[in-house]
């Protein structure tokens, strides 16, 4: 059987981009989650804020933010909280919020109606076919006219000619007990040594806990597994520029393969077959889904006008 669609992916960018065509009530549309890559996504930091220097990414997250805080409105499960950003070093307070990621993509799947599932198991291979794609999986595969790749870093090598930065993106998740009097502790981010530190307040496993990150500060090349690195930022200064993380100690490290690259980028390599990939995507989802449902469609019509009469 040859689908209309298969968006394959199930994390945020393919979820969003699932339940955009859903929206639409595009019909012949199958969803198909085969990436074995550890995806960041699921053990991400979940803090969203729009306060970015481009307008147009600034536009993404705030378009994912306002659909977040509408279906939370409505009553759909998804935890959040207000979450400021506080921009230590020029004082900026801006606005913010911390959401459960897996919460979200959730939501995105049960709201999509008329788009059915299939298992494939770990996609190996995306082959051409005549005027279609065959998706090729450790346990079966399935052929679609058009097939949206939204596997993250595992579209490298899917994709003919994708090339792209895979990083590892990890968090410090601490020991120490959020007091009430500082459950409100704003998202912080702040300059320390060569590179940056955040700290913010995230809700694991049903309690409130400290989380601590980093950039160009602390240099990790172990893309296989976690690190605990709150040694080496207590030596550059972490306890002097938040004294109430002093004898902190690492509970869990929470870490994943991501995209380098966090703005939104749409390939084509072939007729009817599209990638999409975007780093830190929970926090663009809706709009990145949204740009990537609007070229599915865009190769549909294509193919539409294309195909012999």
């Amino acid at each position: 059987m040859v689908h209309a669609i298969a968006v394959v992916g199930a994390g945020p960018v393919g979820s969003a981009a699932a339940y955009h065509l859903a929206q639409r009530r595009v019909p012949g549309v199958v969803r198909v989650d085969g990436s074995a890559v550890r995806g960041a996504f699921r053990q991400s930091g979940g803090s969203v804020s729009w306060h970015r220097p481009d307008p147009e990414r600034s536009r993404a997250i705030e378009e994912t933010a306002r659909f977040i805080r509408s279906e939370v409105a409505s009553g759909a499960p998804i935890r959040m909280r207000d979450e400021p950003y506080l921009y230590l070093d020029t004082g900026e307070l801006v606005d913010g919020i911390n959401i459960e990621a897996d919460d979200l993509v959730d939501h995105l799947r049960r709201s999509t109606d008329g788009v059915a599932d299939l298992d494939v198991g770990e996609v190996r291979a995306v082959e051409p076919g005549d005027g279609s794609h065959r998706v090729v999986g450790t346990d079966g595969e399935v052929e679609a006219e058009v097939v949206l790749l939204a596997l993250g870093v595992a579209n490298v090598g899917l994709s003919p000619g994708l090339t792209g930065e895979v990083e590892k993106r990890q968090l410090l998740v601490l020991d120490l007990p959020v007091t009430p009097s500082q459950q409100r502790l704003p998202h912080i981010i702040t300059r320390l040594g060569e590179g940056f530190v955040y700290v913010f307040i995230k809700e694991i496993d049903g309690r409130l806990r400290f989380v601590v990150g980093q950039e160009d500060l602390v240099e990790d090349e172990d893309h296989a597994s976690p690190v605990d690195y709150l040694p080496q930022l207590f030596g550059a200064g972490l306890a002097e520029r938040f004294p109430f993380l002093a004898g902190a100690s690492t509970a869990q490290v929470r870490w994943g393969s991501d995209w380098a690259g966090k703005e939104p980028h749409v390939h084509e390599p072939a007729p009817g077959l599209i990638s999409v990939n975007c780093g830190s995507a929970v926090r663009s989802c809706i709009a990145v889904g949204r740009a990537a449902a609007d070229a599915v469609l865009t190769a549909q019509r294509a193919a539409a006008t294309s195909a012999p009469t």
